[in-house]
């Protein structure tokens, strides 16, 4: 019985995973276009990203200030996400700011690439790099905070509120865990991908 309802959670998990992630891919979609449908797109994409370009191809580029400015990103998200997940009310919203986050990357990432050509590809790596771990994390905390707040309204229904601070405490605990490993890995590869971009400037 025990393993059939671990099998069963497991499954409901992948799905959770599988539909978070067709909507974060779609996002990407959606903002990989959004520059070609704006008008004059082009002179806004090289007016955009010339000042970051120019920062990171320049020798002199301050490898503490960066990392510290990505990790202050970085936590802000995280802690926004885990926040707004947290509440039925607000986790429309949080969804809302995972898909913005999407639609970011990819206008981003297309930006790029119509703008520098075949010399993207440095910043194109230090974009997704920028987000190969927060992505995840901002995934887990959304189903976690999913699971939670279904678990919260069960327990209400059934009118069983003093299993509800227990919900807050296992809740707020896997929250800090996810926070504190996602933002750690994050700054790991913050730090090398910086490190090797200012390296390869010389």
């Amino acid at each position: 019985m025990r393993k059939t309802y671990r099998k069963n959670n497991f499954k409901e998990l992948n799905k959770q995973m599988i539909v978070i992630g067709t909507i974060f891919i779609i996002a990407v979609i959606i903002g990989a276009y959004l520059n070609k449908i704006w008008p004059n797109y082009q002179n806004n994409i090289i007016k955009n990203l010339n000042p970051a370009i120019e920062y990171y191809n320049n020798s002199s580029m301050e490898i503490k200030k960066t990392i510290i400015s990505n990790l202050k990103s970085d936590v802000v998200f995280m802690g926004k996400i885990s926040v707004l997940a947290s509440l039925v009310v607000t986790f429309p919203i949080a969804i809302l700011m995972f898909m913005l986050k999407g639609v970011s990357l990819g206008y981003t990432t297309n930006s790029i690439i119509l703008s520098l050509k075949l010399k993207s590809i440095k910043m194109i790596l230090l974009t997704i790099t920028k987000n190969i771990i927060i992505i995840p994390g901002a995934i887990i905390l959304i189903l976690i905070s999913f699971n939670y707040v279904k678990e919260m309204i069960y327990e209400l229904n059934k009118g069983k509120k003093d299993n509800i601070l227990f919900l807050l405490k296992r809740y707020l605990l896997n929250v800090i865990i996810v926070l504190a490993v996602t933002v750690l890995l994050q700054l790991i590869v913050n730090t090398i991908s910086v490190g090797v971009i200012k390296f390869l400037v010389r």
